[in-house]
C-alpha cells in the first residue's frame, strides 16, 4: 500500500476569543483542574491572515496536566474590530459554527454545582440519557464570551482510561449543529478524508425531560440525528454533526469565525498540509485563510490554513515548519 500523501489527525486544540480571559482561566484552570502550559503574545501574521491588520494579542494556552491534546488556547485581541459574539443569543437547533466542547467528568452533580458557581449556566437541567449503546449523564453549560462546554459523565457501561480525570478531561469531542447532514457529511468524508466513529437517530425526543431544553409538548415532535467524524475513527479529538429535524433554527454560520468572540476555531495537525492545500484547489474548495507560515507557541514556526464548513465551523490545518 502506498502512503497517503497528506495525513489529517483529529483535532488538539480549541481557541476561544474572550473579551476578559480571567472568567476562562477561573474555570479551566480552577474548576477544571487543568494547567498553563504558554502565555505570550499572539503572532501579528495570524491576526493579519484573519483580515484584522494591525491589531495585537495576547493568548494563554491551557491543557490537561497528563494530555498532549485537547487544548484550549484563550485569546484576548485588542484593535480587532468589529467584533461580535459567535452563535450570539443562540439556541441549540440554531444552525451554525463550533456549537460546544466536550469534556469528561466523574461527578457531574458536583461539577454541575461548583460551574453555577462561577455564574455558567445551562438551559435545561442536567440530565441522564441514553445515546445509542451509551448511557451518560450531561449538562450543557454556557458562560461568558458564549462558550459552551458540554460536561458529560459516563454511566454505562464503564468508561476506560479514565485514571487521568481530576476535575476536566481533556476536550475530546466538538459539536456542530448543521442545515443539511447529508452535506456536513460529505464535508467531512470526501473532502477532509474523516471516518464515521458512530451514527445516532431517532425520530422524536420522549417525552420529558430533554438534553436541549425543548420544551414538553414540542419535543415529541422533532427528531434528533448524530454522526460522529474523526480522521483514523477515534472519538478524541472528533467532530459530531447534529441535526434536529422538525425544528427551524436560525442561521449563525456569517460570524462564525475569528476574531469573533467565542468558539473561533478547532485546529488539527496535518502532515503534507502542500499537498493538502493541492488537494482542496482540485476540489474546488478555497481556503478561508491561504496557507501562512507564522509562529505558534509551543510548536514555534508552522504552515498553517483554514477551511469553513458547510455551516461555517472556522477549522484551521497545522503543520509544524521546522
Amino acid at each position: 500500500m502506498t502512503r497517503a500523501p497528506f495525513e489529517i489527525f483529529g483535532f488538539n486544540e480549541a481557541v476561544l476569543i474572550v473579551r476578559d480571559e480571567r472568567p476562562h482561566l477561573d474555570c479551566w484552570l480552577g474548576q477544571g483542574a487543568w494547567e498553563l502550559r504558554h502565555e505570550g503574545a499572539v503572532d501579528p501574521r495570524l491576526l493579519q491572515a484573519w483580515g484584522r491588520p494591525g491589531a495585537t494579542g495576547r493568548e494563554w494556552l491551557l491543557a490537561h496536566p497528563d494530555c498532549k491534546t485537547g487544548l484550549v488556547r484563550l485569546m484576548r485581541l485588542n484593535g480587532a474590530a468589529p467584533q461580535t459574539d459567535i452563535r450570539q443569543d443562540d439556541q441549540c437547533w440554531d444552525v451554525g459554527g463550533i456549537f460546544d466542547l466536550n469534556v469528561r467528568v466523574l461527578d457531574l452533580a458536583r461539577q454541575a454545582e461548583r460551574m453555577r458557581a462561577l455564574h455558567w449556566h445551562g438551559g435545561a437541567p442536567p440530565i441522564t440519557w441514553d445515546f445509542g449503546a451509551l448511557k451518560v449523564r450531561e449538562w450543557l453549560v454556557r458562560g461568558p464570551d458564549n462558550v459552551r462546554l458540554a460536561l458529560i459523565e459516563r454511566v454505562a457501561p464503564p468508561l476506560a482510561g479514565i485514571d487521568h480525570i481530576r476535575e476536566f478531561s481533556q476536550v475530546f469531542n466538538s459539536s456542530q449543529i448543521v442545515r443539511n447532514m447529508d452535506k456536513a457529511v460529505a464535508f467531512y468524508r470526501d473532502v477532509l478524508g474523516f471516518q464515521t466513529v458512530m451514527q445516532y437517530e431517532v425520530p422524536q425526543f420522549p417525552p420529558g425531560p430533554n438534553l436541549f431544553g425543548i420544551p414538553p409538548g414540542v419535543s415529541e415532535h422533532i427528531g434528533l440525528h448524530l454522526v460522529i467524524l474523526h480522521p483514523q475513527g477515534k472519538n478524541e479529538g472528533s467532530i459530531e454533526l447534529v441535526t434536529n429535524p422538525g425544528a427551524q433554527g436560525r442561521d449563525l454560520s456569517a460570524d462564525a469565525g475569528p476574531p469573533h468572540y467565542g468558539m473561533a476555531a478547532l485546529r488539527f495537525p496535518v502532515r503534507g498540509i502542500e499537498v493538502f492545500a493541492e488537494h482542496l484547489a482540485r476540489l474546488g474548495h478555497k481556503p478561508a485563510m491561504p496557507l501562512t507560515r507564522l509562529e505558534l507557541a509551543p510548536l514555534g514556526p508552522v504552515r498553517l490554513l483554514a477551511l469553513r464548513s458547510p455551516d461555517g465551523a472556522w477549522l484551521e490545518f497545522v503543520e509544524s515548519a521546522l
